[in-house]
């Protein structure tokens, strides 16, 4: 009779210790993409901020463009998780848009170098699926911009957006969270980001269909005093 024999602890270490590396390094190069944009960094940088050889970085991984893939592949992932998470008991499917909407907001604020190195690429987040983008980071935004379309795709299905088609929708959904979130960043991140989310949720209120509701004035026109000076 053939058994299989589970791995021996000196294996469980081995694979333990590259995933610890391994984390290191996609972190320590998400602050220096962050810093200087991926064009200018360089693995000797990432290697030196993760606290590894440069033998180390290249051991886990081919080169930057390798580590930028695997970057934006593990934040995605945790991205649909976190939005998932909030919308799976939401019968709306207007209101889990809402909802995924301000999970997304509050996703990139506790990643503020992730959403630091998409601002610095310089794209159109809602089109940047399509040509633009590099590598990983188009994969990782046509994903979301899916996973935002099909939702728009079932509140047009159940009447609840009623004068766009759905790839319009989802591109507003998109479009309105790089809109804040960059004007959020230019002004020092002094904007609670509570704020920030319930603005861009009313915005998509009006912009998608939904009732709009009486509110303050946006956070694009209440920046702290002295952000600019």
């Amino acid at each position: 009779m053939t058994t299989t024999r589970s791995k021996t602890p000196i294996a469980d270490i081995a694979d333990a210790r590259r995933a610890m590396y391994r984390q290191q390094i996609v972190a320590a190069a998400e602050y220096e993409f962050s810093q200087t944009g991926f064009t200018e960094a360089r693995v000797s940088e990432i290697a030196k901020t993760a606290g590894v050889s440069l033998a180390t970085v290249y051991k886990h991984f081919t080169g930057k463009d390798d580590i930028w893939d695997a970057l934006n592949a593990d934040r995605m992932r945790e991205f649909v998780a976190a939005v998932r998470a909030r919308i799976e008991t939401i019968d709306s499917p207007l209101e889990a848009i809402l909802v995924g909407a301000r999970a997304e907001v509050e996703f990139f604020a506790a990643h503020p170098n992730f959403l630091q190195l998409h601002l610095n690429e310089g794209l159109s987040w809602a089109s940047a699926s399509a040509k633009a983008g590099r590598g990983g980071q188009r994969a990782a935004w046509q994903t979301g911009m899916e996973m935002i379309t099909r939702a728009a795709e079932a509140a047009v299905d159940a009447g609840e957006i009623t004068h766009l088609p759905p790839q319009i929708a989802g591109a507003l959904v998109i479009s309105a969270l790089q809109i804040w979130l960059t004007d959020w960043v230019a002004t020092g991140r002094k904007m609670p980001i509570d704020t920030v989310a319930d603005d861009i949720v009313q915005h998509l209120k009006i912009s998608l269909g939904g009732a709009p509701r009486p509110s303050s004035a946006s956070t694009l026109s209440r920046r702290p005093r002295g952000a600019h000076e």
